[in-house]
């Protein structure tokens, strides 16, 4: 029964991800706390996780990975939205690090720097221009990309605690 409650949880706080505002920055943890050992998250999650009927599973930790997340050094209140963000990290394409990482290093660095939300928008901080417009000319994305790298960017910056 715990573990379908930690699974309904994962599951809303991923539809929520995209607009909710976290009070801390997920990126900066993982970075500060994982990356030493486990590399870029996105990159991680791509080829060590799987999700599977809506669960996120890791190869060696199948049976209850936020369980194995909390003993790894994990705050309880980290495990579901990093586990949330892994998840979303290993439902989307790389299209960051394919279109853009070459010159904005990562998408939570582009997204501290450069990204704020006006109202439902995802917006450029400097120009108040919608980032959608922006990239349809910007960055060598194909049309069919610029709503998925707009719904990646609105989730990485929720994800750093700015996009409330």
């Amino acid at each position: 029964m715990r573990s379908r409650i930690i699974v309904l949880l994962l599951s809303v706080l991923g539809a929520l991800l995209p607009t909710a505002s976290l009070a801390r920055d997920l990126h900066e943890h993982w970075d500060s706390r994982c990356k030493s050992c486990h590399g870029d998250s996105a990159a991680f999650a791509r080829s060590t996780l799987r999700v599977e009927q809506g669960r996120l599973l890791g190869r060696h930790h199948v049976a209850d990975l936020p369980k194995f997340l909390h003993n790894h050094h994990l705050a309880d209140d980290l495990v579901a939205p990093v586990s949330a963000m892994l998840m979303a990290q290993v439902n989307t394409k790389p299209l960051f690090k394919t279109h853009c990482a070459g010159c904005h290093d990562s998408a939570a660095a582009l997204a501290r720097r450069s990204l704020l939300m006006h109202g439902a928008v995802l917006t450029g901080k400097i120009n108040q221009r919608p980032v959608a417009d922006f990239l349809r000319r910007h960055g060598g994305l194909a049309a069919t990309e610029v709503a998925p790298m707009v719904t990646t960017l609105r989730r990485v910056l929720a994800e750093i605690g700015g996009g409330g």
